[in-house]
């Protein structure tokens, strides 16, 4: 019997301890730079075709349509462009094609065609949009 219960205690001791750690790993914290979109100067569709690949980017218009899971057609004044947004860009905005947003994102040069990895799509207010 004395020598169980400190084995016993060893034992719980170590499953505790598994557990908290195994715990851990679940919450797993993002964060980054996030730059203010009023900072970044706005470009337009036509503009970001002949940008080079990895270019920053915010451009103001509407998402037009969907084509595939999240790729979607991303229209301004002088063209339209193939944007990709993955769930966390759309920050919990619900989106239609009459609403005029902004999005911030990086230009994807594939082949000869240009399009722009959404990080954020920003409901544009009215007396802002063009």
């Amino acid at each position: 019997m004395k020598k169980t219960l400190p084995i016993l205690a060893f034992a719980l001791a170590l499953g505790l301890s598994a557990q908290s750690f195994a715990g851990d790993n679940h919450k797993k914290m993002m964060g980054g730079f996030k730059q203010d979109a009023s900072q970044m100067p706005v470009s337009t569709v036509q503009a970001v075709q002949s940008m080079p690949d990895e270019s920053m980017v915010a451009l103001q218009g509407n998402i037009s349509k969907r084509v595939k899971k999240n790729k979607y057609l991303f229209n301004d004044n002088t063209g339209e462009i193939m944007v990709e947004i993955d769930g966390y860009a759309w920050n919990g905005n619900s989106v239609s094609p009459t609403d005029v947003v902004t999005i911030i994102g990086e230009v994807d040069s594939e082949g000869n065609v240009n399009m722009v990895e959404v990080d954020e799509v920003m409901m544009t207010p009215p007396q802002m949009a063009k």
